[in-house]
């Protein structure tokens, strides 16, 4: 149906209305595996955690660090270098601690120097697909902005943007975090819509000096919810491998 084209068509970060109906990712069984999830407090920040950035990537080690595409019906599409890196969407938000929780989840935050990003799209059949941002930041950028992430989390419950034809209202929902990586945060938003409720999940992880978010949409409870866990296992391995 035409919406559903719409939302595969888009890319744009998800806090732009149209953009959280946009990004997402399919292809495992639905729901969380328990031996992934851990308590928020468990999965805090350690000082061995702030401690454990690795060197920086460069644009050209993140593409070749992706996940490959291994079958010809998965029709991902090319990993892309993002060339502009700093945005003003966060000003859009009508909740700076969301906006700041967005803008730092999908690399738009101003960072000295600026970090390398490369974003990759993914679709399968019958499904809304997914996204992925890699964003590899320089000194000690990535803990710094993983921990704007943490902090917007930490107080960001609703929000409201603009959007072509109406305004854009989401409901943030803090998950379990999942054990991966270094340190690592889940979450939901969910907006109301004439086709039914739109749910974005978003798992975002660093990894060193990368910081890699994750998003899966589900339209009217219709797609699986969440991104697939061994792609982010995958991922986050190629990344650990390119940093060693």
């Amino acid at each position: 149906m035409p919406i559903r084209f719409a939302l595969r068509a888009s890319g744009v970060p998800a806090f732009v209305a149209v953009a959280t109906l946009a990004v997402a990712g399919c292809g495992a069984g639905p729901g969380k595996p328990e031996a992934e999830l851990a308590t928020p407090e468990s999965a805090s920040a350690s000082p061995s955690a702030v401690a454990s950035a690795s060197r920086p990537l460069t644009a050209e080690q993140l593409v070749a660090a992706a996940l490959p595409q291994e079958s010809p019906d998965a029709d991902w599409h090319p990993v892309s270098v993002r060339k502009l890196q700093v945005s003003d969407r966060e000003d859009q938000v009508s909740d700076p601690a969301c906006g700041q929780l967005l803008a730092a989840a999908h690399a738009w935050r101003p960072s000295q120097p600026a970090p390398a990003v490369v974003n990759q799209t993914f679709n399968w059949k019958d499904d809304n697909g997914g996204a992925s941002t890699l964003a590899s930041y320089g000194n000690s950028g990535a803990v710094a902005v993983f921990a704007e992430v943490r902090e917007g989390l930490s107080t960001c419950r609703y929000y409201e943007s603009p959007a072509p034809t109406t305004t854009y209202k989401g409901t943030v929902t803090v998950d379990p975090a999942p054990r991966l990586g270094d340190e690592a945060v889940q979450f939901e938003i969910t907006a109301p819509t004439e086709v039914g409720p739109h749910v974005t999940q978003y798992t975002v992880v660093r990894t060193g000096s990368v910081v890699v978010t994750f998003t899966k949409l589900s339209v009217g409870g219709r797609d699986i919810r969440a991104f697939p866990p061994a792609m982010i296992a995958q991922q986050i391995s190629l990344l650990q491998q390119a940093q060693s």
